[in-house]
């Protein structure tokens, strides 16, 4: 009887042992469960935050994109204002230099150019009242002075020609051709003109005689050609200026290369005018076939 009673005693210990242990046991996977409930928690609101955190830097990245495009576009918005009034004020400066030019040349003409007739005549007078013997040696000041005349004619039109502003520069492109062939006898101009006086923007009008006398003047000096093609016409609503030769041509690419004083061709004169009176330029040289100057502006009633 004792012996059961002490068994007993020891189960009853042993299942209470196991009970306190099971409750410790469950309080610890109480608290383990309730820390990860919190570990999850934690993290799921770092991710909630992080993830607002990267949003906001997003939707502050895409603002400061925005900015800089905005800022990017009004650079560039500025940057063509400042361009185009650039480009006006050197538009003006050169129809300034050519009302100069205007004023120099009509100088010329009512100054030097009425004194050398003056002389010329006066003297004519002195010869025809002299005798023979007398006269005749002085007969050879009259080349002189007719030499004077024609130095200080072409001074005045290589200034600018009366003939521009009194006629057009339809007029004035057939004058300067004659000239041209005075000086130029081996050399044929062949000229097509296919427009009217009153389709050229004055401004216009004195680029292209710029453009024909630098390019005639180079031909003459570089092309060793016998015929230049010169065509004046309106083309799919622009005005269209070519000059043409049959000459040697040269390498464009190494010459557009070399310094500007080193050129001796006006070559970047020539696309300065015309880019600066609103035209496009455009030059095509092949060694041993020829050079073309390709010039257009816009027809006047689409400006």
């Amino acid at each position: 009887m004792g012996s059961d009673a002490e068994t007993r005693g020891t189960l009853i210990a042993e299942i209470k042992d196991l009970r306190a242990r099971l409750a410790e046991t469950e309080k610890a996977l109480l608290a383990a469960q309730k820390s990860r409930n919190n570990h999850v928690s934690k993290h799921a609101e770092d991710e909630i935050r992080w993830g607002k955190e990267r949003n906001h830097e997003r939707v502050k990245a895409s603002e400061l994109l925005q900015f800089e495009k905005v800022e990017h576009r009004h650079s560039e918005e500025e940057l063509g204002k400042t361009r185009e009034q650039l480009r006006d004020v050197s538009f003006q400066l050169l129809l300034a230099e050519e009302t100069e030019r205007k004023r120099i040349a009509q100088e010329i003409h009512d100054g030097i150019g009425q004194h050398w007739a003056t002389v010329k005549l006066r003297v004519e007078r002195i010869l025809d009242r002299l005798g023979k013997e007398i006269a005749t040696p002085l007969k050879e000041i009259l080349p002189i002075i007719q030499v004077g005349m024609e130095e200080t004619r072409r001074i005045q039109m290589n200034l600018r020609p009366a003939l521009l502003d009194d006629l057009g520069i339809l007029a004035t492109i057939s004058w300067f051709c004659r000239e041209f062939r005075k000086a130029h006898p081996a050399i044929r101009v062949e000229t097509k003109i296919d427009l009217q006086e009153d389709d050229i923007f004055n401004p216009v009008k004195t680029v292209i005689y710029r453009l024909l006398q630098e390019a005639l003047n180079n031909i003459s000096k570089h092309s060793k050609t016998t015929l230049v093609n010169l065509t004046l016409q309106k083309k799919e609503g622009v005005i269209e200026l070519i000059i043409q030769d049959s000459g040697q041509g040269f390498e464009l690419d190494a010459v557009l290369t070399l310094k500007s004083y080193q050129k001796g061709l006006g070559l970047s004169g020539m696309k300065e005018r015309t880019h600066l009176s609103g035209g496009s330029f455009w030059i095509e040289s092949t060694k041993g076939i020829g050079t073309a100057i390709r010039a257009s502006w816009p027809l006047l009633e689409n400006r």
